[in-house]
């Protein structure tokens, strides 16, 4: 009898032992962004930007405020407190239970759902300063710059496996001046071209992008009272932007630097004072824009 009790005694200490050694094993759960973790090692703190998933274990099962948390090779690497814990067990528990040893059909590769393409399109208003010295000799005028308002559509593909999201642009500008006789001028500007962005920032709500365009001008054109001056032209911009996320969309704001070489094609101004074949000019300007996300 005594030697039958005292097997009892073992087998429930060591049941009780093995229990306690499976609840004590860590654990995933969800670190929430703005946590903060304090290294082992040397006590250093640091916050997490991103909420992450991570093994975790309580240092005291009964209150269980402090948690230490585990790196992907199961060593104790920091500790945290139970304000930025998650727990998520129970949503682990409804995910399909799939059995490694069955091998499944191939699914198919047609489905009426499947996306092809991932796409940014925005709409931007540009307010440009130009510099207009090098028309001066054109438009018998002592006039440096002149500033107008610029408008922007571009639409981009967005591959997350890609370096860079690329698409196209299309530019429509116009800006008035007087010259020196108090005569007004208006310049307009059709252009299209590629567009290349690289994102070179990018937070939960906020980003940031450098943009460059090369693009083609089909209308450059200047009219003055009776006169007309059209231009071949090229046009190339580099730019930086930042997005935000708001509940009424996704906003943009930025600045953009172009640079338009021309050549002066075709004029009816009989004294038309002699100038360099080619033409270079400058703008920079502020641009506010609204992005719409879409998918094919």
């Amino acid at each position: 009898m005594k030697y039958f009790l005292f097997l009892s005694f073992i087998f429930s200490f060591l049941f009780s032992f093995n229990a306690s050694s499976e609840a004590r094993k860590p654990y995933m759960v969800y670190l929430k962004p703005g946590t903060t973790l304090t290294r082992l090692s040397d006590r250093k703190e640091m916050t997490i930007a991103k909420g992450i998933y991570a093994n975790v274990l309580e240092t005291n099962q009964s209150r269980r405020d402090l948690f230490v948390v585990y790196n992907k090779e199961g060593k104790a690497m920091y500790e945290t407190s139970a304000l930025g814990i998650l727990e998520v067990a129970q949503d682990l528990k409804i995910l399909p239970n799939v059995d490694a040893e069955v091998v499944y059909p191939a699914p198919s590769v047609l489905k009426a759902n499947d996306k092809i393409a991932f796409l940014d399109s925005q709409f931007n208003i540009h307010i440009d300063s130009l510099q207009t010295a090098a028309l001066n000799p054109i438009y018998s005028q002592n006039l440096a710059s002149a500033v107008g308002p610029r408008y922007e559509f571009r639409t981009l593909y967005n591959n997350s496996s890609l370096p860079i999201n690329f698409g196209l642009g299309v530019n429509f500008q116009s800006i008035q001046w007087n010259n020196d006789i108090d005569e007004p001028t208006t310049l307009s500007i059709f252009s299209f071209g590629p567009q290349i962005e690289k994102v070179v920032y990018s937070a939960d709500t906020l980003s940031a992008s450098a943009f460059f365009g090369a693009e083609f001008s089909p209308v450059y054109q200047a009219k003055s009272g009776n006169y007309t001056e059209k231009y071949k032209a090229m046009l190339f911009d580099i730019g930086i932007e930042g997005n935000w996320s708001t509940q009424y969309g996704k906003w943009c704001i930025g600045a953009h630097f172009r640079h338009h070489d021309l050549t002066l094609s075709e004029t009816n101004r009989p004294d038309v004072n002699p100038v360099p074949e080619e033409i270079s000019l400058n703008s920079i300007g502020a641009m506010v824009g609204y992005k719409y996300e879409w998918d094919l």
